[in-house]
């Protein structure tokens, strides 16, 4: 395997470099496009204009080359450093930069001195697959949740294929994450895309710009209770849950976090990921939410539930924390406060039986 710490950088020409398509940075309405529509698209979301103007004071900084390999004879495509490549791209007039424009104090000679930069060229992405997810997903230079769960899936595909025995925990101990937020990206990612070909729903906003949320709420027992699945671990497990969801209440759910012209979202805040996955485990509040399509009204009937019911919810969450306790860093915050959790759990039970005597 390709050693990337190796200090064999090549430089190579910026036009001969391309961007990479399959990027998990992009947005799937991206991927695989032409090399122009990729360099509109982070031109308007990627903020070169900060990377452009460092290149414009200091240069390009050889040590953090490009990580590319080899299209063919011509070309390279970079696996690493796309970011910097567009804002390249755009400094030095490139035919696939159209009529794109940063605001930077730029210099003809400076700009002259970017036309080859340092690259450290690999045989294949394979050879960097590791080091790109650590890098992005438990690195300093996180990607988007959305972004790393598309990651995760393909990653997980490839683990499969080579007969993993687990390939949740194998790619967290990879990419340094833990197995259950492997599990959750996975499963999040899984079951949007599955609405999407399976039952036809539009998630285009889901992933663009509300990922984080459709997370949280893949992550709320009662949500995940109300489209019909567990608390599968196990990759097998996932998918024959994912393949018997029930397709009308997956609606229902995608549909209340999905924004729609003139319309606010039935879910429009991330806070209320836990009342809303109440709301939806009460057949009263439920109903109540379909009629006025308001959760705050729903909200109230919810927190009049009986103490009973509000105990065995909270049995049921406890579950879920102890699934998640073995693939979890145990930090000193976190045995605090199951050390304030067990306490509070006795003083209950105490209060209860106390007050079933008299």
């Amino acid at each position: 395997m390709t050693d990337i710490r190796s200090p064999s950088i090549q430089y190579l020409p910026v036009d001969e470099l391309r961007l990479d398509a399959e990027n998990p940075r992009l947005p799937e309405r991206v991927r695989g496009r032409p090399q122009s529509e990729i360099l509109q698209f982070l031109y308007e979301t990627a903020v070169l204009e900060e990377i452009a103007q460092s290149y414009m004071d200091h240069g390009f900084f050889r040590i953090e080359p490009l990580i590319v390999t080899r299209e063919n004879a011509q070309s390279h495509t970079v696996i690493e450093g796309n970011r910097r490549l567009a804002a390249l791209k755009v400094l030095r007039g490139a035919p696939e930069a159209d009529d794109l424009h940063l605001l930077v104090e730029s210099s003809p000679d400076r700009i002259e001195q970017l036309a080859e930069v340092p690259c450290f060229v690999v045989p294949s992405r394979d050879e960097i697959r590791a080091y790109v997810g650590f890098r992005h997903i438990g690195g300093i230079k996180t990607w988007e949740p959305e972004a790393k769960a598309r990651y995760v899936l393909g990653e997980i595909a490839r683990l499969v294929e080579h007969d993993s025995p687990d390939p949740f925990r194998e790619l967290g101990r990879r990419v340094g994450s833990s197995t259950q937020g492997v599990r959750n990206s996975y499963l999040a990612i899984r079951i949007l895309l599955y609405a999407r070909e399976e039952f036809g729903l539009d998630v285009s906003d889901l992933q663009d710009n509300r990922f984080g949320v459709w997370l949280r709420c893949m992550n709320s027992a009662d949500i995940r209770r109300h489209v019909g699945l567990g608390q599968e671990r196990t990759y097998d497990e996932i998918e024959s849950a994912v393949n018997g969801i029930d397709g009308r209440r997956l609606a229902e759910v995608v549909g209340d976090l999905r924004n729609r012209p003139g319309q606010r979202s039935v879910l429009g805040d991330s806070r209320n990921v836990t009342t809303y996955g109440r709301v939806l485990a009460n057949a009263h509040a439920h109903k109540t939410l379909r009629q006025t399509n308001n959760l705050s009204l729903a909200r109230k009937i919810v927190e009049d539930l009986d103490t009973a019911s509000r105990a065995w919810r909270l049995v049921d969450e406890v579950r879920l924390l102890m699934d998640a306790i073995p693939g979890a860093e145990i930090t000193d915050d976190l045995v605090a406060a199951t050390e304030q959790l067990h306490q509070a759990a006795l003083s209950v039970r105490d209060i209860t039986k106390g007050r079933a005597r008299k």
